[in-house]
């Protein structure tokens, strides 16, 4: 049984490709009358990458050893063509896949959430994006000496978690007020100058 006819057309330039058609024929068309298919195809050569495997072609006759016929030197895409029968095809294939709505009836009562304005993770968002709040130098003050009143001695670290602060300010501040240990017993630790000192 003949399936289809394949028709090559030289291009008018040597430099573009030949355009290849395979039109499958009516008597395979009607094979199968109720699941469409396109009979129009549209063949576009693919490159092979250079160093690939090539795939050999083998024949058998009569429980005979398979002989080698030849090899695919190129492959061909398949395509259909973009016409009214192919619009018909695609429509009855997407009916086909696409399941019919029903009427569900419900035993249970179904939960209704009533709509939240701002859900929790957007507030911690919002936190983030704000930051701290930069204060002046009198409250960084007031509560550098709020801190100072409860211990001698804090690390940079320990006084930035105290007053939300940048370590920039802080510093500038504590060069005013404090002075920088280097001693072994207190290293790398602030206190309080002497005239600030109340204890």
């Amino acid at each position: 049984m003949e399936v289809a006819t394949i028709c090559i057309q030289k291009p008018a330039i040597s430099s573009e490709p030949f355009k290849v058609s395979l039109s499958l024929t009516p008597e395979l068309m009607e094979l199968e009358p109720d699941s469409p298919i396109a009979s129009e195809q549209e063949l576009k050569l693919c490159k092979t990458a250079e160093g690939t495997n090539l795939t050999g072609i083998f024949s058998t006759l009569d429980n005979e050893e398979p002989s080698m016929e030849g090899w695919i030197t190129h492959k061909m895409q398949c395509l259909p063509v973009y016409n009214t029968q192919y619009l018909k095809m695609k429509e009855h294939y997407l009916r086909s896949a696409k399941p019919p709505r029903r009427v569900k009836p419900l035993n249970h009562i179904v939960k209704n959430y009533k709509p939240v304005s701002s859900h929790a993770h957007n507030k911690d968002d919002c936190k983030r994006k704000d930051g701290p709040k930069m204060l002046s130098k009198d409250n960084i003050m007031d509560l550098l000496f709020q801190a100072f009143e409860k211990h001698q001695y804090y690390t940079l670290k320990d006084l930035q978690f105290i007053t939300k602060q940048s370590l920039f300010v802080l510093k500038a501040i504590l060069k005013d007020i404090g002075d920088y240990n280097k001693d072994p017993a207190h290293k790398k630790m602030w206190e309080l100058k002497e005239e600030y000192r109340h204890y």
